[in-house]
């Protein structure tokens, strides 16, 4: 899953792949993800399957009680040739 807009809380960019719990909907316990940022734009990797991906829902991230940040879920994958 894409994130964009992303607005991060807990660091300024993140550097190297960070892992964290993404919660995609509001009642979501949230599922084990791995963060990798691409410019404003976060590609999440769930652990394991998540159901019910909403493209321009929101997606939070968390590292324990913190919140990392979070923004929309993207209609299509980032691609750095997008105009």
């Amino acid at each position: 899953m894409w994130v964009r807009d992303i607005n991060l809380i807990k660091y300024a960019s993140l550097e190297d792949q960070k892992e964290a719990i993404t919660r995609i909907r509001y009642k979501d316990k949230g599922t084990h993800s791995t963060l990798s940022q691409k410019g404003n734009h976060v590609k999440v990797t769930f652990h394991q399957p998540v159901s019910a991906v909403a493209p321009g829902q929101s997606a939070v991230f968390y590292e324990g009680n913190d919140v990392i940040g979070g923004g929309f879920i993207a209609k299509e994958p980032f691609s750095e040739h997008a105009k």
